[in-house]
């Protein structure tokens, strides 16, 4: 049997790795761009969460159209997983480059720039903050949170 992560056990995990990386992203954004700490708090918390039903929407519906086309998530290989990947990064720069450039009054070149910097933080947090939390919080080894279904 495979180890998951339960449901309350991702949940600790997403909330722990969105506050942290608010905790740790809106100082240097600020510092960075020159805007208040509250204003890039409060746009990072808006992104966040934009993200997080960005995600749950995107991964359904890519997940529904590769069943559709004959493909399945266990036989995802590296190529479906970079599109997927890009596909996802892509959709959510559109969603929040036009609400970063709104919300700091900046030109829509310098909101892409910032969001660009924020992919690349939220790529090597993601990694750092993932080897931690699996480090501090392991699975018991044959402990399954249930039937997987695709």
């Amino acid at each position: 049997m495979s180890a998951l992560r339960g449901f309350a056990d991702r949940l600790r995990q997403l909330l722990l790795f969105e506050i942290i990386g608010l905790i740790l992203v809106a100082p240097f954004a600020s510092w960075l761009t020159g805007h208040t700490i509250g204003a890039i708090g409060l746009l990072a918390l808006v992104i966040s969460l934009i993200a997080m039903l960005w995600s749950g929407l995107f991964n359904y519906t890519f997940d529904r159209i590769e069943l559709a086309r004959g493909g399945h998530l266990s036989r995802r290989g590296w190529g479906m997983r970079a599109l997927h990947a890009f596909l996802f990064e892509l959709g959510l720069t559109i969603i929040t480059v036009p609400l970063i450039a709104w919300s700091l009054e900046i030109s829509i070149l310098d909101a892409l720039l910032l969001d660009i910097g924020f992919i690349v933080f939220y790529l090597v947090y993601a990694l750092l903050f993932n080897r931690a939390y699996d480090a501090i919080f392991p699975l018991r080894e044959g402990y399954c949170s249930g039937p997987m279904k695709y």
